[in-house]
């Protein structure tokens, strides 16, 4: 089966290993048209991302990392594409919306909304031949209300009608997992072409199996903010929990990590190095003992960090 990249299709069997959610850059674009240069150094960026991530390749063997950036927090797929052509990464870009409300999805009905989505996942991003490989979506701390259920509407109807998976950003503490898979459940999106993303963000064992027995997948992705979230030792406790209960293989890895984001805009926080501890080997070197030592076994990480996203985007 063949997947976008944004530097073209491969088969899902050379995904290799895999982040399944990191942002190379999250940044204005009102900004960015405004102040050029003055906020965001393009080049800078790429140099940047691209030191940061060869460096999980070489180290760890990554060979393919989702970005999961949408439209509307800054996306750039030309930037993505310097990224990867610089390091020989597989890089995959979303389509999709946030959730934050603005006008310029307030206004437009779902219908109109889905039709714009559907546009670039048929014939390219932003006048480009780059193809999305997954949808993005988010519910956050306000749930799913009429402005956030219309926007899911959009993505999961786009979803289905270009046979793309969605990755959906979700506060695991609200609970409101359930409703999220009805709503791209009732636009046709089978719900193994789902990720639940930041469930790792909790250690509530039965809320995470009531939605894995929904068929979603779900993304145990913030490893960057252990800090200032849950801690490595109750997250891995879980994750080793899930897998003794024989979900091993509906779990993903990754770790939300920003290379250059809303904080100056310009990849000068990437270059500090407080902001790369985390980097992106934190799962490889730092997660994966602490995984071990709580009962996973080697087999199982290397399946979930090879096979799993392989079986995802194959709607296995």
């Amino acid at each position: 089966m063949k997947i976008n990249t944004v530097t073209g299709s491969i088969e899902t069997s050379g995904l290799g290993p895999t982040l399944m959610h990191e942002h190379v850059c999250c940044a204005d674009w009102s900004m960015r048209m405004n102040f050029e240069d003055r906020f965001f150094e393009f080049d800078k960026t790429v140099e940047t991302a691209a030191a940061m991530l060869t460096k999980v390749k070489l180290e760890c063997g990554v060979t393919t990392v989702v970005d999961g950036t949408p439209i509307n927090l800054g996306r750039d797929v030309r930037l993505l594409r310097a990224v990867a052509e610089r390091t020989g990464l597989r890089i995959i870009a979303s389509s999709g919306f946030y959730y934050q409300e603005e006008p310029g999805l307030a206004f437009y009905s779902e219908e109109k909304l889905a039709d714009l989505l559907l546009g670039e996942c048929l014939n390219g991003i932003d006048g480009t031949d780059i193809l999305p490989g997954i949808m993005k979506a988010a519910v956050e701390t306000g749930g799913v209300t009429p402005y956030v259920s219309k926007i899911l509407t959009a993505v999961g109807s786009a979803a289905a009608k270009s046979g793309l998976p969605v990755f959906c950003h979700h506060n695991p503490h609200h609970k409101n997992g359930g409703e999220i898979l009805d709503v791209f459940e009732s636009q046709g999106v089978a719900l193994n072409r789902v990720i639940l993303g930041h469930s790792g963000d909790t250690d509530d064992l039965s809320y995470l199996e009531a939605m894995l027995k929904r068929g979603c997948y779900i993304g145990m992705d913030r490893f960057a903010y252990c800090d200032m979230t849950l801690s490595l030792e109750r997250r891995a406790a879980a994750i080793a929990a899930l897998c003794e209960k024989g979900y091993g293989s509906r779990m993903l890895l990754s770790h939300d990590l920003v290379v250059s984001g809303f904080f100056g805009g310009d990849g000068d926080n990437a270059a500090k190095p407080e902001a790369q501890s985390p980097d992106f080997t934190f799962i490889h070197k730092k997660a994966l003992p602490a995984l071990l030592a709580a009962g996973m076994t080697q087999g199982q990480f290397d399946k979930i960090i090879v096979e799993n996203p392989k079986n995802f985007f194959e709607g296995k």
